[in-house]
């Protein structure tokens, strides 16, 4: 990987956010280990910290110890721009981390750091290492250069050599609660309260999904997913009160467009048919609560009975998909089973 690849490897990542306890102490004493292994499931920030902590640590203005960058000076502004000649990136190629990857590291770091206190050398998805890059970083890790520190990111430690995880201190990341992300996004994003709570209850305790959800933060493909929501809603909705056949054929057709999106887009289908079994007992409950007019205009001519069943036949659908049924007649099949029967009349 070039360092112009590595450079884009933390592009996609150099927002913000707080730091965990853990890092926070190891700025205030400035004793930084020579590596830090970062674990939890994806979209939790592991990445933005790592970003994060090497900017406060090489921050040039006053009040480093408080784990806060100024995000002002030369180096921040380095930093958050992914050219700062001491921060090094690497991401998986093709699902993998390989020895060419770790060798590149290893020449860039023999000499001492161009400008920074502290070097910082970011592996992302360190799981994904096949055994010859393995080996290759134990060895550096082994004999770490000067004022040069490492981060490896991953979702669990099992595809990790335990010589690799023998030297490295742990940071655990774990779901933030729902609760405080929305009070994260109201009070620091000026959200509304009640789309925070939708994207809070979509977000699965990452407060970097409930940004990209909400649109605060652009999603890594662009996608506009608060707009995408929207009209995946309004138009499964129509379906089900008793749109015609032929709409069916153009969601179907319009879906199939985008088929990298394919997964986010099922999930919003199930969370409104979720929706509306839970309006019939709990109306305040709704993860969609943004929607809860068109909920309670829908739900009550459907049973719950049948609502789960399209749940059911969703994920029969998402399965073929996954076995590289075509998208576009798997949804085909599926949708027309949304349209009341008088419609197919």
């Amino acid at each position: 990987m070039s360092f112009h690849d590595q450079a884009d490897a933390c592009q996609c990542n150099k927002g913000g956010g707080e730091l965990p306890l853990e890092l926070a102490a190891l700025l205030a004493t400035l004793k930084i280990p020579n590596a830090l292994l970062f674990v939890g499931n994806p979209d939790l920030g592991k990445a933005e910290a790592a970003l994060a902590f090497a900017r406060a640590l090489n921050c040039q203005q006053a009040g480093k110890g408080n784990g806060l960058a100024c995000g002002r000076c030369r180096s921040c502004k380095k930093m958050l721009s992914s050219m700062h000649p001491d921060i090094i990136c690497v991401a998986p190629v093709k699902a993998k981390i390989k020895i060419s990857q770790i060798r590149e590291i290893y020449g860039r770091i023999k000499a001492k750091p161009h400008e920074a206190a502290f070097r910082m050398v970011l592996i992302q998805g360190a799981e994904t290492m096949n055994p010859e890059a393995s080996n290759a970083l134990l060895k550096i890790l082994e004999e770490p250069p000067e004022r040069t520190f490492f981060i490896l990111t991953a979702e669990r430690t099992d595809g990790l050599l335990p010589t690799i995880l023998s030297r490295c201190r742990q940071v655990t990341f774990s779901p933030m609660d729902q609760g405080r992300i929305q009070r994260i996004l109201v009070s620091d994003h000026g959200l509304d309260s009640t789309l925070a709570g939708v994207a809070a209850s979509w977000s699965q305790g990452s407060l970097q999904k409930a940004l990209r959800f909400a649109g605060i933060v652009d999603s890594d493909d662009g996608t506009d997913w608060p707009g995408r929501r929207r009209w995946l809603i309004t138009a499964i909705s129509a379906l089900i009160s008793g749109a015609s056949p032929g709409s069916a054929l153009l969601l179907a057709e319009r879906i199939n467009q985008d088929p990298d999106l394919i997964g986010g887009t099922l999930a919003i289908i199930e969370s409104f048919f979720r929706d509306m079994v839970v309006f019939k007992y709990n109306p305040g409950q709704i993860v969609n609560s943004d929607f809860h007019a068109l909920i309670g205009e829908t739900a009550p001519g459907i049973s719950a009975q049948r609502t789960l069943s399209w749940i059911t036949e969703l994920h029969h659908a998402e399965k073929k998909i996954k076995a590289n049924a075509g998208i576009r007649l798997t949804l085909e099949a599926f949708l027309f089973k949304l349209i009341p029967a008088r419609q197919l009349a």
